[in-house]
């Protein structure tokens, strides 16, 4: 569920920043981009940091929650790096306003969250775990977030180049 609020707030914020900027021109692309760097920033970053939080300080539950309980939840903190390192760049962009930035991002996201899909799938296949924190909102959050991020970067770029040629 908290994926959910992540995205409603993002979705919110662009929102807000588009309604106080209406009447403005904008270039093709432009929207794209101003969804992009509130996707990155809360649904990436802040989302990152808090779930980061949850792997540092309450690791064994959440290795329960998982249903990966062969140890004491270790795996969690080296888990827990990836999201920080990934909520602080997210966050990041929302200051660091540059293209090419941003695909570093997208690329980053897209590697780590798209590399723990599949490692869900694989526990739910290879392990028979069907817990919903393994192949519930988290599977599908990994899969859509970075896809998202993508699409945005995508639709962002082709609206830079159309108003250069």
């Amino acid at each position: 569920m908290i994926f959910i609020f992540w995205v409603v707030l993002a979705v919110l914020a662009a929102l807000i920043h588009l309604g106080r900027t209406r009447g403005e021109e904008r270039a093709p692309g432009e929207v794209a981009g101003i969804f992009l760097r509130y996707w990155l920033g809360i649904a990436v970053g802040i989302a990152g940091l808090v779930g980061a939080g949850f792997h540092i300080f309450d690791g064994e539950q959440i290795a329960k929650e998982i249903c990966f309980t062969r140890g004491d939840g270790g795996f969690q903190f080296e888990n827990a790096m990836g999201d920080v390192a990934i909520g602080v760049v997210g966050v990041l962009s929302m200051f660091i306003r540059n293209p090419k930035f941003w695909l570093a991002v997208v690329i980053v996201t897209t590697i780590q969250y798209w590399g723990d899909a599949y490692g869900h799938v694989y526990q739910m296949i290879v392990n028979d775990n069907h817990c919903e924190d393994n192949t519930g909102l988290v599977l599908w959050a990994d899969i859509w977030t970075p896809l998202v991020a993508i699409v945005l970067y995508v639709l962002m770029r082709r609206g830079q180049r159309s108003i250069t040629t």
